[in-house]
């Protein structure tokens, strides 16, 4: 009996261990990038396209005197619940659509609803398989790229307008329910915590359709982030080779360089973990690719990304270019990310977040700047300062503004005089004001991210400081 109970015992012990064993060879991929972090939010094992092609901003009209701007959809799913609209109209048979006139189109912003803005124009046919329509109607064709999608949440029967910025059409369709979004709206607008903004057009009466704060009642929190690269060991360095060249750690070629960082060689494919915090991966391409193929690649590129890092929470797609390399026509892809709800910039000379090189279905290069929040409390926000609306930063800056305007414009002003901001402003020398961390990029550990305005002019990104309105960073 003894013997018996000790064999029964024995098995169970065999039984749980191969169950572990298991249990940690299914997750070690996915933890693999996130050797790096393990408390990392992520999107999981599987990288979509509709992960890919989302937004970058979100303006909510409550009223033509009441708007706000969010940067990413994680706390009331606007986006998210916008999909399966967006889905029935990019599908639909049963649709009218017409030609709109812009000076109709920004009459729109003050009418109830909700804009999408995304970070370059998308090309309408992958947008619609993004939202997994499988027959797209001729929408894809009527307007073949789209930069915003603007859908009317007012008592009238709902419609939407797809634009590219200059070519805009509304689409109708009774049988779309707009009520879930619709609810979500008054809430946002009865809790009342959100930073107020007015387009400068409205507020200055100027021809600018560029929307500034006024009025800001949230705080950006303290962010400190590490390069998380310098934190592994020799064995997780291993492993993530191991992941990449999927073979056996004997079969790959090892190169540890002076500076520190490491190189991993398997045939003519290149590995590279730089001290700096960048990850770099070379494939040269095995043939001539004649023909690109956009949803191809995008969907190459996002099999790469789960089966080798994870995604980042907040990760996304902000600009694709055309390129030629070997003599194959491919695509760069530019990914960059956000920091809780916030996008980030980098500097000290760093490119994006991600890039990668993707002719179809063979990724050429990838490379990757990895840094890590390090998660300090939320309720950490700097004491007693004020966070000044982009509006003071403008006023703020003026001088500096007038120069970089004089200068683009090969202007020598006569007699000292300047001309004023409203001059400046109703041209289209700024195009875009945005919210953003700044990460400049100088630390391995506890390197602060600091709260800008980033001001788009014609010449190029300048950052200035949140709180104080000085000039942090500029990008020519």
């Amino acid at each position: 009996m003894k013997e018996r109970i000790k064999t029964y015992l024995l098995i169970s012990l065999v039984c749980i261990s191969l169950l572990f064993t298991k249990k940690l060879w299914m997750e070690l991929p996915n933890e693999m990038f996130h050797i790096l972090n393990k408390d990392q939010e992520a999107y999981g094992s599987s990288y979509l396209l509709s992960d890919m092609i989302v937004p970058n901003k979100y303006l909510l009209n409550f009223n033509d005197k009441n708007h706000t701007i969010f940067y990413d959809d994680s706390k009331y799913g606007l986006w998210t619940n916008s999909r399966a609209i967006l889905n029935g109209i990019l599908g639909s048979k049963d649709i009218k659509i017409v030609d709109l006139p812009n000076d109709e189109f920004l009459t729109y912003n003050g009418k109830r609803s909700i804009s999408f803005y995304f970070p370059d124009k998308i090309n309408t046919y992958i947008l619609a398989k993004a939202l997994d329509v499988k027959d797209p109607n001729l929408v894809v064709d009527t307007i073949p790229n789209v930069s915003s999608i603007y859908i009317y949440l007012g008592k009238e029967d709902p419609f939407f307008v797809f634009s590219d910025g200059q070519k805009h059409i509304a689409i109708y369709d009774k049988s779309v329910d707009t009520t879930n979004l619709k609810e979500k709206i008054i809430t946002i607008e009865e809790a009342g915590n959100y930073n107020y903004y007015r387009s400068i057009r409205e507020a200055l009466k100027i021809n600018n359709d560029i929307y500034i704060s006024y009025e800001m009642k949230n705080t950006l929190p303290e962010i400190y982030v590490e390069n998380e690269i310098r934190n592994l060991d020799d064995e997780e360095k291993k492993e993530l080779a191991k992941k990449f060249f999927n073979k056996d750690i004997d079969y790959i070629r090892e190169i540890v360089e002076n500076s520190g960082s490491t190189m991993y060689i398997y045939n003519q494919r290149v590995l590279k973990l730089n001290i700096n915090g960048t990850l770099e991966y070379f494939h040269p391409l095995e043939q001539v690719v004649k023909k690109s193929n956009l949803y191809e690649s995008l969907s190459t590129a996002a099999g790469f990304i789960s089966k080798n890092v994870g995604v980042s929470k907040g990760m996304y797609l902000s600009k694709v270019e055309e390129i030629r390399a070997d003599d194959s026509l491919g695509y760069n892809l530019t990914f960059r990310y956000r920091v809780r709800g916030i996008p980030v910039i980098l500097g000290n000379g760093m490119s994006d977040f991600v890039q990668i090189e993707v002719f179809n279905n063979h990724i050429r290069s990838y490379k990757h700047f990895i840094r890590k929040d390090m998660n300090k409390p939320v309720d950490n926000i700097p004491q007693g300062e004020r966070m000044l609306a982009s509006f003071d930063v403008i006023d703020m800056n003026y001088d500096f503004i007038t120069q970089k305007y004089l200068e683009e414009n090969n202007i020598i002003p006569k007699d000292k005089e300047m001309p004023d901001i409203e001059e400046i402003l109703s041209s289209s020398f700024i195009q875009d004001i945005n919210l953003a961390y700044f990460d400049p990029c100088l630390k391995d550990m506890g390197d602060e991210l600091i709260g800008v305005w980033v001001i788009k002019m014609n010449d190029g990104l300048y950052a200035f400081d949140i709180y104080n309105g000085s000039l942090v960073y500029e990008k020519k």
